[in-house]
């Protein structure tokens, strides 16, 4: 489900696709910490909704990928060779889950106008302490 919806949790922060280097802001990007049991969710994951980043990972489909702390967020790295190929989640919020210069190898998978990020256990309930204090 796109958008708003019930257990969808919206995190302040901005989106940028880069792509060979050049970093392009995504214009009214939606961030949200969706929680298990909420509009179809089986787990507590993290949402990245727009329209661009549709067909990077096309929906239903999904990989196992580098997602990186960096100061003030996280960057999923989708591509490094030949033309690297980076989502860039700026909401400093993100750090209680990956700290700058942490990494974690994790799910990502497509959907409908984005892509959602299945990290694992201890990045979960991170996710979800965060969860709390937003409610």
């Amino acid at each position: 489900m796109t958008g708003p919806a019930e257990g969808k949790l919206p995190l302040k922060g901005e989106v940028y696709l880069c792509i060979n280097g050049e970093s392009r802001l995504l214009e009214e990007a939606s961030i949200y910490i969706h929680l298990k049991g909420y509009a179809l969710a089986r787990v507590t994951h993290l949402d990245i909704e727009h329209e661009a980043l549709n067909g990077l990972i096309p929906p239903k489909h999904g990989k196992f990928l580098t997602v990186k702390g960096f100061e003030n967020g996280i960057e999923i790295v989708l591509r490094e060779k030949p033309k690297p190929e980076k989502i860039r989640v700026v909401s400093p919020m993100l750090n209680l889950v990956l700290q700058p210069n942490q990494k974690t190898r994790t799910w990502v998978g497509g959907k409908i106008d984005g892509v959602y990020i299945g990290f694992r256990k201890p990045e979960i309930k991170k996710l979800e302490e965060i969860a709390k204090k937003l409610l």
